[in-house]
C-alpha cells in the first residue's frame, strides 16, 4: 500500500540521514536550510512521506501494469479503490495518463497547497529529472485534471479527491512537527541536490522486495512494522561509515600504512605535514616528479583531510581503465590496513566500463567474512551504474567524477556520493581542454559541498593551476579577486610545489630539499635518419625505447628493425592489440625492463603513448617523436628511471634524441593530427640541450603553455607560427563552447534577487540516457575524442571459433559463464577509419547483420550481450565495408583500404 511504502522510504531516510550520510553532509544540510522548522531529520522524512503523494491521482491508480499476466491485480486494486468511496475510478479513460508522471504529479499537488518550491522541485525530481520551467507542474494539474480528479470538469470530484491528497499531507506534516507548510525551510541549491539524491537512494532501497518484502493484496496493513524496519535496514546495510583516526602521526603513518615504505620521503612527508596544519582544507594541487610516491602522500593526505571534515570515503581518479586496474591493488592494500586498525568493514568499488572483468576485484568476497576474513569487501547494491559513486571507496576512470558536471537523469546520486568523500584526481596533465571544462565545473560543485580535493601532476601548466583555485573558491560563493593570497604567485616554475587553500585563504608552499637531479642530453634527429641512429645505437646493446605518437607508424618501424635485427630483439606495445594480450604485453614488458626485472642484454621497445604513465620501466637511451613539453618529459620518466649498475657505458649519460622537429614548422602529419601544430612549435622553440629532472620540468612547461609571444627567423615562419596560434585558439574556444552544451552550471548557493534557486531547470536540455545504452557511452559525453567501435575478437576454427592465441572451438560452449567472461575480455578497437561520423552508423549496421548471423546466441549471454564480435578467418583477416583487417600477434591490428 501507498501509505506503507512512504512509512519504510521515510524510515530508510532517516537511517541514512543519520548512520550513512557524513558529518560533514550533515552539517552542510543543516547549515543550508533558514526560516520555519530547521530541523534536518523532520524535513528528510516530510520529503520521504509526501515523495510519492502523486500516486494518489486518477492516471496512477488505474494504470496498468507492463505485465499482461497480471492485468487481474490491475482489476483488483482498482476494486479495493472503488470500494472505498471511488467509484468513478471506473469511468476514468487514460488516454491522457502518460502527461502525468507520478513525481510531476507529486511537485503539482504539493505546489497546489502551497509548499515552497525548494522542497516541491526535491519531491518532482525523485525520478531523475527535475521540471524545465517553473511553472511546468501547475500547468500540468490544470492542462490534464482528469488525471488528477478522474474528470476534467468536477468541482465536486476535485474536491473529494484534493480531500485525499490534504490527509496525507497533513500526516506529513503534523508527522514531523509542522504546523503548516508555512513552517517548511528554504533550502539552499546545493544541498538540495544533496537531499533529492539522498530521497531517490531511499525510495529505490524501500522498493526494494529483498529488504522491504511486498505483502498480499487482501492485507491492508504490516503486522509488525518494527521487525521489517529492523530486518529491511539490516539487510541493505552492511559495512561502517569509516571513522578516519584524529591527530594522525605523520612520521609513522606511510610505514604502517605502505610495507615498503620505513620512512616518507621529503616530499611526501610535508605534503601531508601542509595538511595537518591546515585548519579548513580545501583543494591541493601537488605538482612533483615522476616516481616520487604522490599516491602514498595522497593517500595519508586523504585521511587526515577526511578526520578533519568528517569526510567517510574516498575516490581516486586516473585517466585510463588500465591506470586504474594499476592503482586498485594499491589502494586495496591501503584500505586493508585502514579497516583492520579500526576494526570497520569497508565497501570498496572498481569503477569503469570493464570493472567486471578484473580479477582482482571480482575476486573480493561478495559477502562480510565475520570469522577474521578481509574487513573489505564487495556491496553489490553498489554496483549498478547510477549507484557505483555512492560507494564508500571508489577507485576509477575520472570520467565518473567529470560525469558530476554532465546533464543527464539521476544526476544526484552522483553528486551525493561525491559529496561525502575525499577526491584525488591523478595526472590532471594529461586532460584535454574539453575535458578540463568539465573539471572545473566539478571542482566548483565539490567545493561548494566542502569537499577536500588533491589532484597531482608532474607536469602542470599555470593557467590550469589557477583555474583550479579559481573554481574551487567560486564554489564556495567567494570573491576570488578579494581572497587572501599573500605571497601566491600562479606563474611560479618553483618545483615541487603545493598550491592550495585554507578555509578561504589561498596559500602555497614550495619548501623541500633541493635535489641535484639529473641531466638528460637532448639531441634533435631527422625523422628519415631514424635507421642509422638505430644502428649505430645498437651497436652498444642495451635497452633502446621509441616512443612515437601513432600506432601506424610504430607498426612500421616495428616492422623494418624486425627484418634488420631479428623479431626476437623488438618489442612493440600500443593500443591496437587485443586487450587482454595488451595487459600480457605489459607485464611482458616490466618482466624485460622494470624495476627488478632480469634485463635483456639487447632488446628494442617500440611503442606509442600508452608507454608514457604508469609503466615503471626503464631504458637505457630513448628516442621520441616531437610532442608537447609536457609529455615529452613524461616519457623522459622512462629514461634511466632506476638506478643500475650494469647499464652500457656508451649510456651512462642518459639521452634524448627527438625526432620530427622542422625548421620550416613543417611538423609530421601524424603528430599534427594528434597535438597540432601550435604546441609542437611552442615546444620545439623552447627546446634546450639538456634537460634536468626534476628542475627543469616547470619552468619548460609554463613556457610552453604560456601566452608568451615568439619570434622566428623569418617573416614566413612568424606568419605561420601566428596561422597555428589562431588555429589552436578557435580549437580552444570550439572545445569549450561544446563542453556547455551539456554541462550543469554553478550552483546557486547565494541568495538571488529573480529567478529560481530550486531544482528547477536544473538538468534543462539534458543528454537523456535512454540515447546512450553504455557506460563507456555516457563517459564519452565528457572526453572530446572521436567515438571508435568496439568488438570482441574471435579467429575462425573449424566450423566455429575460438580465442585469437588458442585453437580450441568454444563456439559450442558460451553458454559456460567462465568461458563467456574470458570471451568478454577480449576486446579490441577497431580504426578510426571506420567510424568517421560520415560512416559510424553503416560500420554498426554491418556488424549488428554479421553478429545475428554468425553470432546470434551471444545476445543470451550475460557477459556479451550487447557486445559485438568479429571473426577473423585462417589468414586472420577480416573484411569490414572496405577495409581489410589483419590481426598479428606481434603488430597487432593492421588494416588497409581494398
Amino acid at each position: 500500500p501507498l501509505d506503507q511504502h512512504l512509512k519504510d522510504t521515510s524510515f530508510v531516510i532517516k537511517m541514512l540521514y543519520n548512520h550513512w550520510l557524513d558529518d560533514g553532509q550533515r552539517n552542510l544540510i543543516e547549515n543550508s536550510l533558514s526560516g520555519g522548522n530547521t530541523n534536518p531529520v523532520d524535513l528528510v522524512k516530510f520529503i520521504a512521506l509526501t515523495h510519492d503523494i502523486g500516486k494518489i491521482a486518477a492516471s496512477f491508480c488505474a494504470r496498468k501494469s507492463f505485465n499482461e499476466s497480471a492485468r487481474d491485480l490491475d482489476e483488483l486494486v482498482v476494486q479495493k479503490i472503488v470500494n472505498s468511496g471511488f467509484p468513478e475510478l471506473l469511468d476514468y479513460t487514460d488516454e491522457n495518463a502518460r502527461y502525468t508522471k507520478h513525481a510531476l504529479a507529486s511537485q503539482a499537488v504539493l505546489s497546489e497547497f502551497g509548499v515552497n518550491e525548494d522542497v516541491s522541485s526535491i519531491v518532482g525530481a525523485h525520478h531523475g529529472k527535475p521540471c524545465d520551467f517553473r511553472n511546468d507542474a501547475s500547468k500540468n494539474l490544470k492542462a490534464y485534471k482528469s488525471n488528477y480528479f478522474t474528470k476534467d470538469n468536477s468541482e465536486e470530484l476535485k474536491e473529494k479527491w484534493m480531500k485525499i491528497y490534504k490527509e496525507l499531507l497533513d500526516w506529513a506534516l503534523i508527522s514531523n512537527n509542522y504546523d503548516n507548510v508555512k513552517d517548511l525551510p528554504s533550502i539552499k541549491q546545493n544541498a538540495q541536490v544533496i537531499l533529492c539524491g539522498l530521497l531517490i537512494m531511499a525510495d529505490w532501497i524501500a522498493s526494494n522486495e529483498n529488504y522491504f518484502p511486498l505483502i498480499s493484496i487482501y492485507e491492508d496493513t504490516v503486522e509488525d512494522e518494527g521487525s521489517r524496519y529492523k530486518n529491511g535496514w539490516k539487510a541493505w546495510r552492511k559495512s561502517n561509515n569509516w571513522t578516519p583516526a584524529l591527530n594522525l602521526d605523520i612520521d609513522s603513518i606511510f610505514p604502517d600504512r605502505f610495507h615498503f615504505m620505513k620512512s616518507p620521503r621529503d616530499a611526501q612527508y610535508k605534503f601531508a605535514k601542509v595538511i595537518d596544519e591546515c585548519y579548513n582544507p580545501g583543494i591541493f594541487i601537488f605538482e612533483a616528479p615522476m616516481g616520487l610516491g604522490k599516491t602514498e602522500a595522497a593517500l595519508v593526505g586523504a585521511e587526515i583531510m577526511a578526520s578533519k571534515l568528517g569526510k567517510s570515503g574516498i575516490f581516486f581518479g586516473l585517466p585510463t581503465q588500465a591506470t586504474s586496474n594499476g592503482i586498485f591493488p594499491r589502494l586495496y592494500d591501503w584500505l586493508e590496513k585502514v579497516a583492520d586498525e579500526n576494526g570497520e568493514n569497508l565497501s570498496v568499488h572498481l569503477s569503469h566500463g570493464k570493472s567486471a572483468l578484473n580479477d582482482k576485484y571480482q575476486s573480493l568476497a561478495r559477502n562480510i567474512d565475520i570469522d577474521g576474513g578481509t574487513n573489505v569487501y564487495v556491496n553489490e547494491w553498489f554496483g549498478g551504474r547510477k549507484t557505483t559513486a555512492l560507494d564508500d571507496f571508489v577507485v576509477g576512470t575520472v570520467d565518473q567524477l567529470l560525469m558530476m558536471g554532465l546533464k543527464q537523469k539521476h544526476l544526484m546520486l552522483r553528486h551525493l556520493g561525491f559529496s561525502k568523500k575525499v577526491v584525488i584526481i591523478d595526472e590532471v596533465h594529461s586532460y584535454d581542454v574539453f575535458s578540463s571544462s568539465y573539471l572545473f565545473t566539478v571542482v566548483n560543485w565539490l567545493s561548494s559541498y566542502n569537499v577536500p580535493v588533491i589532484i597531482l601532476s608532474a607536469t602542470l601548466p599555470y593557467n590550469k593551476r589557477e583555474d583550479l583555485i579559481k573554481s574551487y573558491i567560486r564554489g564556495k560563493g567567494l570573491n576570488y579577486d578579494k581572497v587572501k593570497k599573500d605571497n601566491v604567485d600562479f606563474k611560479t616554475d618553483t618545483y615541487p610545489l603545493i598550491t592550495y587553500t585554507d578555509g578561504e585563504e589561498i596559500k602555497q608552499f614550495s619548501d623541500f630539499k633541493s635535489e641535484k637531479g639529473k641531466d638528460v642530453d637532448i639531441i634533435l634527429k631527422d625523422s628519415n635518419s631514424l635507421d642509422s641512429l638505430i644502428s649505430n645505437l645498437a651497436v652498444n646493446k642495451g635497452i633502446i625505447g621509441i616512443i612515437v605518437n601513432t600506432v601506424g607508424k610504430a607498426q612500421e618501424i616495428s616492422k623494418n628493425l624486425s627484418e634488420k635485427f631479428g623479431e626476437e630483439n623488438i618489442f612493440l606495445l600500443h593500443s591496437r592489440f587485443i586487450d587482454t594480450e595488451r595487459a600480457n604485453k605489459e607485464e611482458e614488458l616490466i618482466s624485460y625492463i622494470g624495476k627488478n626485472a632480469q634485463r635483456p642484454e639487447f632488446k628494442i621497445i617500440v611503442g606509442t603513448q600508452v608507454m608514457e604513465q604508469s609503466l615503471d620501466i626503464d631504458f637505457d637511451v630513448l628516442i621520441s617523436d616531437l610532442a608537447p613539453m609536457d609529455l615529452l618529459i613524461q616519457r623522459i620518466g622512462r629514461l634511466h628511471r632506476h638506478e643500475r649498475d650494469n647499464r652500457p657505458k656508451e649510456f651512462k649519460d642518459p639521452t634524448l634524441y627527438i625526432l620530427g622537429t622542422n625548421e620550416d614548422l613543417e611538423f609530421e602529419k601524424g603528430s599534427s593530427t594528434v597535438y597540432g601544430e601550435y604546441l609542437l612549435a611552442r615546444t620545439q622553440y623552447y627546446l634546450p640541450k639538456k634537460i634536468n629532472l626534476p628542475n627543469d620540468i616547470s619552468p619548460l612547461v609554463q613556457k610552453v603553455y604560456s601566452d608568451s609571444n615568439l619570434d622566428f627567423k623569418t617573416e614566413e615562419l612568424n606568419e605561420k607560427y601566428i596561422e597555428f596560434k589562431n588555429k589552436y585558439s578557435a580549437k580552444i574556444k570550439n572545445k569549450k563552447k561544446k563542453a556547455k552544451n551539456y554541462m550543469v552550471g554553478s550552483p546557486k548557493i547565494l541568495k538571488m534577487r529573480f529567478g529560481s534557486n530550486s531544482l528547477i531547470g536544473w538538468l534543462k536540455s539534458s543528454q537523456i540516457e535512454e540515447n546512450l545504452n553504455t557506460e563507456e557511452r555516457v563517459a564519452a559525453q565528457v572526453r572530446d575524442i572521436e567515438e571508435t567501435i568496439e568488438v570482441i575478437a574471435v579467429k575462425k576454427i573449424g566450423s566455429g571459433y575460438g580465442f585469437i592465441d588458442g585453437n580450441k572451438d568454444i563456439s559450442r560452449e558460451i553458454g559456460d559463464a567462465d568461458i563467456a567472461k574470458k570471451l568478454a575480455k577480449n576486446t579490441l578497437r577497431l580504426p578510426l577509419a571506420l567510424s568517421r561520423p560520415y560512416n559510424i552508423e553503416k560500420t554498426i549496421q554491418d556488424l549488428e547483420s554479421f553478429n545475428l548471423k554468425y553470432l546470434p546466441n551471444w545476445q543470451d549471454e550475460n557477459w556479451l550481450k550487447g557486445s559485438l564480435g568479429i571473426i577473423f578467418d585462417e589468414n586472420n583477416e577480416f573484411i569490414l565495408q572496405d577495409y581489410k583487417l589483419k590481426y598479428d600477434d606481434k603488430y597487432g591490428l593492421l588494416y588497409e583500404r581494398l
